[in-house]
């Protein structure tokens, strides 16, 4: 088991001074210009995940917006697609190579880089600042990103998971979507409505633990299944699991766009804009895009569901970016301001009037995003279901039967990471065609069991 280190991740206290300093918004957001802070220098190394919300916040630091506020930090920025930047960024940290300052990572990593030293406590710096007001900042969203008490990284964007359709291929076929789908029905419906022109639905089969893994996990989660029961053992088997695992690749498989297994998050999203799904099912974070006009000019034609449910009404996905910072990091005066600036409600004010709208905004986070007139007006078809999507999640106790470990759409060990990506690169094989679904099934529960015997879980 991971070996436990006490962590005092307290910030000096010229960190703490540092950010009292109120921040500055672009000229664009038409809000009044507050003094620059020239106190604090530095250059720092940011990596983030090529999401639209991640890119918006590059086009906003690379319009001279952060520097506006910092004019004397200079922010290096990496930005890739989700596979390449987790290997990149847990390969820097987990060697402690020093290559990045800060870097998006998920609920998945904070807790367990945490209790390894790797990052540095950032909630007592969030709390001493009165303009960045931490309480702000959804419960369920810190709860994934504690340790010990401590706070190790700052919500960008939080999520959970819900059903997009277009209204107007249901129309035309006569069906209607309920507010809250069964798998059945969402398979019934995909059959109904695929043909050569429209895919029935979209669904991750990009292999990954972030990408397939994700989506996958809680399908896994909803029909009754689980990765693991009490004593370690694998459960990808079991009637249930196993019963998840090959609806998921069969309904890809008759109803999905061809190509699937190179279709993550991004991907799909496009297919649905673009009127070549019928159905999608992944993270709410996706609701503002498809819904911009400067996105999809189709944007009326998008219905909102919540996730499917099987023996469980939810699968349990909640999930957020947020900025970390490494604990070995030689400019934590520049990275935290970068983090705190990057993660405030003035960000959010920022990117909208750079926008011109909501569409690539950092939504899921934050209460006052959601008691916002302007937000409202935008978001009345779905905010109401993402809220309670969020809410309803309930990642420490994931699945029906007991579990020994916590975490929605994945497993929070150490080892999953690549126990997650080996299993959806079975699984991607099988979708197209190269194994069998059950033999696929069967290669993963023995590789599943191993990880835990390796690992020291298993008596």
């Amino acid at each position: 088991m991971l070996r436990r280190r006490l962590l005092t991740g307290v910030m000096t206290a010229a960190v703490v001074a540092a950010t009292m300093v109120p921040f500055s918004l672009t000229s664009r957001a038409q809000t009044p210009a507050v003094e620059p802070n020239t106190e604090i220098s530095g250059t720092i190394d940011v990596a983030m995940v090529a999401n639209p919300q991640m890119v918006a916040l590059q086009e906003l630091v690379e319009s001279g917006a952060f520097n506006e506020a910092y004019p004397n930090i200079t922010v290096n920025l990496t930005v890739l697609p989700e596979n390449e930047i987790r290997q990149t960024i847990t390969q820097d940290v987990t060697t402690q190579s020093g290559q990045f300052d800060v870097f998006t990572i998920g609920p998945f990593e904070v807790p367990l880089w945490a209790e390894q030293g790797w990052l540095e406590e950032v909630g007592a710096a969030a709390e001493a600042n009165p303009d960045y007001d931490l309480a702000d900042v959804f419960e369920s969203m810190k709860a994934g990103l504690t340790y010990e008490g401590g706070l190790y990284a700052l919500p960008f964007y939080g999520e959970s998971a819900m059903t997009f359709y277009r209204t107007d291929l249901f129309e035309e076929a006569g069906l209607e979507m309920p507010e809250r789908p069964t798998w059945t029905q969402i398979a019934e419906f995909a059959a109904a409505l695929d043909s050569d022109a429209v895919s029935g639905v979209c669904l991750r089969g990009l292999p990954g633990w972030g990408e397939m893994g994700a989506p996958l996990g809680t399908v896994i989660n909803a029909f009754g299944g689980r990765w693991y029961d009490e004593n370690w053992v694998a459960q990808l088997n079991d009637e249930d699991s196993a019963r998840a695992i090959r609806f998921y690749i069969e309904l890809l498989q008759n109803y999905g766009p061809e190509g699937a297994v190179g279709n993550g998050f991004t991907e799909n999203e496009t297919l649905l804009i673009q009127g070549q799904c019928a159905m999608w099912y992944d993270a709410t974070s996706a609701a503002e895009l498809i819904t911009d006009p400067a996105i999809n000019p189709d944007y009326e034609q998008v219905g909102f569901a919540y996730g499917p449910s099987d023996k469980l009404p939810t699968g349990n996905w909640l999930w957020s970016w947020n900025f970390a910072m490494a604990a070995n990091s030689d400019a934590k005066d520049a990275a935290n301001a970068f983090m705190q600036w990057a993660t405030s409600t003035a960000y959010v004010d920022a990117i909208v009037a750079f926008d011109g709208g909501w569409g690539r905004a950092p939504t899921g986070a934050r209460a006052s995003v959601y008691e916002n007139p302007s937000y409202q007006e935008r978001a009345a078809d779905f905010a109401e279901i993402v809220l309670n999507s969020i809410n309803e999640a309930n990642p420490n106790e994931p699945t029906e039967e007991p579990v020994p470990y916590t975490g929605g759409q994945f497993v929070r060990i150490p080892e999953f990471q690549q126990l997650g990506n080996d299993v959806t690169q079975i699984f991607a094989s099988a979708l197209v065609g190269d194994m069998e679904i059950d033999a696929a099934i069967e290669e993963a529960n023995a590789l599943a069991d191993q990880v835990a015997i390796d690992a020291g879980y298993q008596e």
